[in-house]
């Protein structure tokens, strides 16, 4: 077992937006995850986001190239798709997702989204028993790691989800939107910030949702809202200002035609914040249309982060003590054998040793017997922890004391 064994292929971000939207697992994790198991694998985690899709996994057999072949058979993709795939391993892999956990792999920097949805992988792994003993360490301490960064550091000051930027892009656009017509499709975690943003900017915000009592339950939370049917959406689109769409559909919802056969020549600006894409791009080519994607708003999301520099590095230390700490207790759990190996070896010496110096001493009383047989455990003991530590100290000894435990014999 090694720690190169802990490895992980995926793409995120910096992978163009149809290319991302390929690999989207959405609600097909559990069947992923059940392939993946058949396959040999020790353990098996993925994360699916709107910006990265990633399998990590712990083997000693299987390589980068059997979880690229996965994603192509998958998804059934064509070769070319292999090039865009990243591969690491090791304790890379380790400071990865907690780098990932803590919103600094994150295109909105120090998001808090993304926390919860790491946590959702774990839950996810688990109740597929796809992962184990490491991977199950992994994640929590990813999760750990994360929480930490954002209470410890002023990352969590300048936290706000792809939602808050999409209203904060719109805003540039249009300077002032107090009183603008804004049309939110989609009820779920993303559509809710948006929702939330654009009153707090004063917007008349209407809502659709395929599923019309999802809309009702956000009416109760937030009355300010006006439900739109989502047979009606084309006719409530013509009447907006701004769209943001941020359904979990796996096709477009917004096609071009439809769009186009309610359409009325006015100015509106529309930002797809769903992966994948919820609007046909095509629609971006029409005259008074300003359409928008995840991508486009890395600009807004570049300024955010350069204010943040201080925090990212006082971030970046605490992942780092986090992936020293991970990599401490790995080091533990592949001495353990060994470790079980001296406690038994201490425990046979002294059992020995006590037999034979019992022989010599017929006259000892029980009582001497036992404080005898106590005080030679209590050395053995000691002498025990102090190669004990050393093995958890120095994990490249392992072989050699492996060596040594399994050649020992106890003589008497």
């Amino acid at each position: 077992m090694n720690v190169d064994d802990i490895k992980m292929v995926g793409i995120d971000q910096n992978t163009p937006i149809e290319i991302r939207e390929r690999v989207a697992f959405n609600k097909g994790v559990d069947v992923a995850l059940n392939v993946l198991k058949k396959n040999d694998l020790d353990e098996a985690a993925i994360l699916s986001t709107c910006h990265r899709s990633e399998i990590y996994f712990f083997s000693e057999s299987k390589s980068f190239e059997d979880i690229i072949d996965f994603y192509i058979r998958h998804f059934n993709l064509d070769g070319g798709f292999r090039n865009y795939f990243y591969c690491i391993s090791g304790l890379k892999t380790v400071e990865h997702i907690f780098r990932v956990a803590s919103g600094l792999e994150s295109m909105v920097l120090g998001e808090d989204q993304i926390l919860g949805q790491v946590k959702e992988s774990l839950m996810t792994s688990q109740e597929n028993r796809a992962s184990g003993k490491i991977l199950n360490k992994l994640f929590r301490d990813a999760i750990s790691i994360g929480k930490k960064v954002r209470t410890e550091t002023g990352l969590k000051n300048y936290s706000s989800s792809i939602s808050h930027i999409a209203v904060k892009f719109v805003e540039s656009v249009f300077k002032d939107l107090k009183g603008k017509n804004a049309f939110v499709i989609g009820t779920g975690e993303m559509g809710k910030i948006a929702i939330r943003n654009l009153i707090l900017k004063g917007v008349n915000v209407f809502v659709s949702n395929r599923t019309y009592s999802k809309a009702q339950k956000l009416k109760s939370e937030m009355p300010e809202i006006q439900l739109v049917p989502y047979s009606d959406k084309y006719e409530q689109i013509a009447k907006s200002d701004i769209v943001i769409s941020a359904t979990n559909a796996p096709h477009y919802t917004i096609s071009y035609d439809k769009f186009y056969s309610f359409y009325n020549g006015k100015q509106i600006c529309m930002v797809d914040i769903a992966l994948p894409r919820d609007i046909d791009p095509k629609i971006g080519g029409i005259p008074g249309v300003k359409l928008y994607s995840i991508d486009d708003l890395k600009r807004i999301a570049e300024e955010n982060r350069i204010e943040q520099l201080n925090a990212i590095k006082k971030a970046e230390e605490i992942v780092l003590e986090g992936v020293n700490e991970f990599n401490n207790w790995f080091k533990a759990i592949k001495v353990e054998p060994h470790i079980k190996k001296i406690n038994i070896y201490s425990n046979e010496v002294c059992d020995s040793e006590f037999d034979r110096l019992a022989k010599k001493l017929e006259k000892m009383t029980d009582k001497d017997k036992e404080n005898i047989k106590i005080s030679l455990k209590r050395v053995a003991e000691k002498m025990a922890n102090v190669m004990i530590k050393h093995l958890k100290d120095d994990a490249l000894i392992m072989d050699e004391v492996s060596f040594c435990i399994d050649g020992s014999e106890v003589k008497t």
